[in-house]
């Protein structure tokens, strides 16, 4: 009995969160959560298990509280990718087609409105660290507490300012994704159909 409730009281204890972890996720947060538009230049790279190319991409990305988010490709091709409460959208020009899909935590952990949750939620959810990185940011590492086939780990490099210089994730299978993102800017807050992407007339929808 004196076992299960210390069990017990071990699982809803709070967990632990460096003190420059904390920091560096209070400053992104601080930063992103001003209402206002986040706009960067961003450069995508994927690199798929046991390949040594990568497949890169470009374009601009806008985030704003509380958690929406907007890509829009512009090489090699042109598309845009949206997320607005637990639904990401993405419309292909070329195919004339807009997936909608529920995304599950995993696939919303590697988007980056993940540090606009809360540290101390995150901390639940992640064991983070901070590890050496570029001499002005910290860079944390997110490793999922139980094993998840879509997140093996995630690291980020946030900016004194609270801005996010990098992100990087790789799957369990070995898949890599890496973004760059360069000269962030405030603009006004963008309406929130801007964030829930639909296509032009005659656009095929999959769900």
């Amino acid at each position: 009995m004196i076992a299960a409730l210390l069990l017990v009281a071990a699982a809803a204890a709070p967990a632990t969160l460096p003190p420059e972890a904390r920091a560096a996720l209070e400053r992104a947060a601080k930063s992103y959560s001003d209402g206002a538009a986040h706009a960067a230049a961003f450069a995508q790279t994927y690199t798929p298990a046991g390949f040594a190319s990568a497949r890169r991409e470009s374009g601009t990305v806008w985030i704003q509280a509380p958690q929406l988010l907007r890509f829009d490709y512009a090489a090699p091709d042109k598309k845009v990718f949206t997320y607005d409460a637990g639904e990401g959208r993405f419309y292909s020009p070329e195919d004339k087609q807009l997936t909608i899909r529920k995304l599950t935590a995993e696939e919303r952990a590697r988007l980056p409105i993940v540090f606009l949750t809360d540290p101390d939620e995150l901390a639940r959810e992640y064991a983070i660290t901070a590890e050496p990185g570029p001499p002005d940011a910290s860079r944390l590492r997110l490793t999922p507490r139980a094993p998840r086939p879509e997140l093996a780990w995630l690291t980020a490099a946030v900016m004194p300012d609270g801005s996010i210089r990098e992100l990087a994730y790789e799957d369990s299978a070995g898949n890599r994704t890496e973004f760059r993102f360069e000269s962030w800017r405030k603009e006004k807050a963008r309406p929130r159909d801007d964030y829930r992407v639909t296509g032009p007339p005659g656009t095929r929808t999959v769900e």
